[in-house]
């Protein structure tokens, strides 16, 4: 009910009961409503894994092969989406979705799209389907065109409470796409120099081992 503006919580309740009452809308958690669409196979329904976004808001990201198909980099679709959530407790309702927790990290508002990136660089870039020179340029344009700067900070902050081997590789393709040194280089300045990291799929990059690949 947050959506909707210019009217009162009581008035915006009695307006979306009233629409689900109507079989226009349905409701799927507390002040969260589906708007119904016809398919040829029934009315809709709505996606898990936007439903616990919804609940969850920024303490979850897509992950494993989720994130890999959301960056698209790959054609799998899971049966059940794959997430992440931050916090000390499993959703009460994953509305079907596999659900992995993460306790004791600290979440980020990230967009969807910023949380899969972190998560497939977690994953060394397993779920991918396409080659690394593909991917390279498929994270490329992501990161030089669809970022404004301003969401690349927000995701490099992120970074830093991500695991060294994922600020290491965020920080090779931060510079490998020809971004601004200040991005980069406190990404540099968290490794521990005496460090090597496995960058799978990653590995690639032509600047990996100056960014400590083995």
């Amino acid at each position: 009910m947050e959506d909707i503006q210019g009217v009162t919580p009581a008035a915006a309740s009695k307006a979306l009961s009233r629409l689900a009452e109507q079989g226009k809308l349905k409701r799927v958690a507390k002040g969260v409503y589906h708007s119904l669409k016809k398919t040829p196979l029934g009315a809709s329904k709505p996606s898990a894994a936007a439903m616990v976004r919804r609940t969850l808001k920024d303490k979850t990201r897509p992950t494993g092969a989720s994130a890999a198909n959301l960056l698209g980099l790959s054609t799998q679709v899971p049966a059940r989406p794959q997430l992440v959530v931050f916090g000390s407790n499993l959703p009460a309702d994953a509305y079907g979705a596999r659900v992995h927790l993460r306790r004791g990290a600290r979440s980020h508002p990230l967009t969807e799209l910023e949380g899969a990136l972190l998560e497939f660089l977690r994953d060394r870039g397993a779920y991918a389907q396409t080659g690394g020179e593909e991917t390279l340029k498929r994270l490329g344009r992501l990161l030089k065109s669809e970022l404004s700067e301003s969401r690349l900070r927000e995701l490099r902050d992120a970074a830093q409470d991500e695991p060294p081997r994922v600020r290491a590789v965020l920080g090779a393709l931060f510079e490998h796409t020809g971004l601004s040194k200040s991005l980069f280089e406190p990404l540099r300045k968290s490794l521990n120099p005496l460090s090597k990291f496995d960058f799978g799929l990653l590995r690639e990059l032509p600047n990996a081992l100056e960014w400590q690949a083995k």
